[in-house]
């Protein structure tokens, strides 16, 4: 089966022109005449297929966990974001105002107008409902971060960029919902495509049922995590830790979308940006873990770590007889998941039974060393890195990056059962089929508030540096009591020979942050852009 990657590729270079204006904008093409491109409807169907590169890259599934309690970042970029310093002019606060992408995407659309006497009425359909996705998909990011925001539907000159204004969220939300429901579910099948990484029917089912959970619409996520479940197209990956890694992405059938990626021609730089200096790519360790999330990593008999010597645990003692000058024992016989996304101290990079290297951020002798590499907190990211590659492959990782899968189509109907009090026994279902598939005991059944707090302990394991944390966190409105305070990196020697843990950074929040500041630049672009309160 084919996949659009390289589609992506060519209309990437399409679409690639300057302009004067970086937040609102008309992207012509300036090669051929409009009439020339839009009749040809190879190139009308090379600009849709073009269209999914607007959909999450790397920065949105793996960077975004430095916005939450998970980790923290290298660069200022992100890590402002998470420790709560950042203000209209940061550059992430900027990346997530995407009108840019918006303005190229309605100018798709119209293309596809332009197209319609070259192409079947069904293809037409199909065409604009997998673009209208697409802006949906954007929009409703822009809605989370930022609330109020401009609704453009139509390509702009600048003077008109400039002079539009904010829509109250509920609009935007209601002209999203509409679009999913009313204009893309419809259409999305109306012609069958060979392609892999396409839109279809359960890619809507799917993102709508995340849309209704954050905005708290139960009853729409039952129904439509239903109708993902009841398509039986999908069922989860049997290894949690080879889901990740670029040996799974044939014949997969957890994913339901994700941003396809092919070495040489479409490929991001994951391999390198994760990994650290002794590694086979000499990384650049740009993600880094926090304690608080690894320590939410339980035993592997269930329970937290921190409980096991008080519960008679067998692995107390058994992780107490690991500990060596080059082995951290705390880190055995923990849910398997652990190994699967974090880098410790002392961890090895094995291929197969050989030891290619081992993670020297507390050994005076590495090339990560903490005193060398004082920002590094102890702990880096596994998961999404290929490692099975060569130095070559550091910057052209291929790794398809996942943006639904089955496995959080599961854990959202969960929470929509335990939230609405409907069928708590189903909920536990659907969480003990997660945990089976990593190897961890079942939960029993018990009251809502505590399979509440159940189902979003296993939500922050199980997708961890994918995407979704800090969404997750903002939805419950625990932003308060997970992103203040003093923040802490693994237990080190080089910190002190009392194994203290590393400090990272004093964390601040205000409730003004459960929204982004518009970006200053789009307010002096625009001053009809009214600033969100108090920022």
């Amino acid at each position: 089966m084919k996949s659009i990657k390289i589609y992506i590729c060519a209309a990437m270079m399409a679409l690639s022109v300057s302009s004067c204006d970086s937040f609102l904008t008309t992207p012509p093409l300036d090669q051929i005449s409009e009439d020339q491109w839009w009749s040809d409807k190879s190139q009308t169907e090379m600009m849709v297929k073009g269209a999914y590169q607007y959909v999450y890259g790397p920065n949105e599934v793996v960077l975004r966990d430095c916005f939450s309690d998970n980790a923290t970042h290298r660069d200022a970029k992100y890590k402002e974001i998470g420790n709560g310093t950042y203000t209209t002019q940061s550059a992430a606060v900027k990346d997530e105002w995407k009108y840019a992408s918006i303005a190229k995407l309605n100018y798709i659309l119209e293309g596809i107008e332009k197209a319609k006497d070259q192409i079947s009425e069904e293809e037409y359909l199909r065409f604009n409902a997998e673009v209208r996705f697409i802006r949906a998909f954007v929009y409703y990011d822009m809605v989370f971060f930022f609330g109020d925001v401009p609704l453009i539907t139509k390509t702009l000159s600048v003077t008109e960029a400039r002079e539009t204004s904010r829509q109250p969220r509920q609009e935007v939300l209601d002209f999203i919902l509409k679009e999913l429901e009313d204009g893309v579910l419809p259409n999305i099948e109306k012609v069958a495509v060979t392609e892999t990484g396409r839109v279809n029917k359960q890619v809507v089912n799917a993102f709508l049922s995340r849309i209704y959970l954050h905005e708290k619409n139960y009853e729409k996520v039952l129904y439509y995590t239903n109708e993902v479940i009841k398509s039986g197209k999908y069922e989860l990956y049997p290894s949690y830790e080879e889901l990740f890694r670029p040996q799974a992405d044939a014949n997969n059938k957890e994913v339901i979308f994700e941003h396809q990626y092919s070495s040489p021609l479409v490929v991001h730089e994951l391999n390198r940006n994760l990994s650290p200096a002794s590694s086979i790519y000499a990384g650049w360790s740009h993600v880094l873990g926090l304690q608080e999330l690894v320590d939410d990593y339980e035993c592997a008999n269930g329970h937290l770590v921190s409980e096991c010597e008080s519960l008679g645990c067998e692995y107390f003692q058994k992780r107490k007889d690991a500990e060596a000058e080059t082995h951290r024992g705390e880190y055995d016989f923990r849910d398997p998941r652990l190994a699967a996304t974090i880098m410790w101290p002392y961890w090895e990079w094995k291929v197969g039974e050989n030891v290619l290297s081992r993670y020297g951020v507390d050994d005076l002798n590495s090339k990560d060393y903490v005193k060398k590499e004082t920002h590094m907190t102890g702990f880096l990211v596994t998961k999404w890195v290929d490692l099975q590659g060569e130095y070559a492959d550091r910057t052209r990782g291929q790794k398809n990056l996942t943006i639904l899968r089955y496995g959080d189509v599961l854990l959202m109907r969960a929470e929509a059962l335990i939230e609405s009090g409907q069928d708590l026994g189903e909920a536990v279902t659907l969480i003990n089929q997660i945990r089976q598939r990593a190897g961890m005991p079942d939960i029993a059944i018990a009251s809502q508030s505590v399979l509440r707090e159940k189902l979003r302990h296993e939500r922050r394991i199980e997708t961890a540096f994918e995407g979704l944390r800090y969404y997750d966190i903002i939805r419950w409105r625990i932003a308060d009591k997970v992103k203040s305070g003093k923040v802490y990196g693994a237990r080190l020697k080089a910190i002190s020979e009392a194994m203290d843990n590393k400090f990272v950074e004093e964390r601040f929040w205000n409730d003004k942050m459960y929204l982004f500041p518009v970006p200053q630049e789009a307010i002096d672009n625009n001053p009809n852009l009214v600033q969100n309160k108090d920022w």
